[in-house]
């Protein structure tokens, strides 16, 4: 009888191993992989909206700081009647206004509407509100009242995109999403 072990042709008895734990790591890798796309989307659907509004028209005089007129009470009115039902989770977690008494005369009814305190602004300055309003409000909706000169200066801050300067009855909606370009949509009341 012939002998297997001293032939080197014929092989010998072999066995395969399945690694114990494959199914394991792939079920893993792949739930890690799914998590990492739900996470991106998510993270790209996490949009900061912020809608700037000029304040409405002032007393003509020669204040410096001039209230409202009976023309801007009126605006300021209709401005409260568009964001009567923006309040809640999905609605306007924040308003903010610049220290003139237009601007926070202007936000005062959309303020009372939606049980919201306005957060004056230390600054006129188109960047510094835009680093403010974007470091506190990441991923919410926000209405920022201020003065028509500072609302151009404001939009390029937040979006990048130069603008016409405002007139008394525009609002710009700039939506900035977490990656990506910022976009501009501008209403005139």
């Amino acid at each position: 009888m012939p002998s297997h072990a001293a032939d080197p042709t014929v092989p010998g008895i072999t066995r395969r191993r399945r690694p114990f734990l494959a199914p394991l790591w792939l079920s893993l890798l792949a739930a890690l992989a799914l998590g990492g796309i739900a996470l991106a989307l998510w993270a790209s659907a996490n949009n900061t909206i912020v809608v700037v509004v000029p304040s409405a028209s002032g007393e003509l005089g020669s204040i410096a700081n001039a209230p409202l007129s009976a023309a801007g009470g009126q605006q300021a009115q209709v401005l409260a009647q568009r964001f009567a039902t923006a309040s809640g989770p999905d609605g306007l977690s924040a308003i903010y206004v610049s220290e003139t008494r237009r601007a926070q005369q202007t936000a005062e009814p959309i303020a009372q509407m939606l049980g919201l305190h306005p957060v004056v602004l230390s600054s006129s300055d188109g960047q510094s509100i835009a680093a403010e309003v974007l470091d506190q409000q990441t991923g919410k909706s926000v209405l920022v009242v201020c003065d028509r000169h500072t609302v151009a200066d404001l939009v390029h801050a937040l979006s990048g995109r130069q603008i016409q300067p405002a007139g008394e009855r525009d609002m710009y909606i700039v939506t900035i999403p977490r990656y990506g370009p910022a976009r501009v949509l501008r209403m005139h009341n």
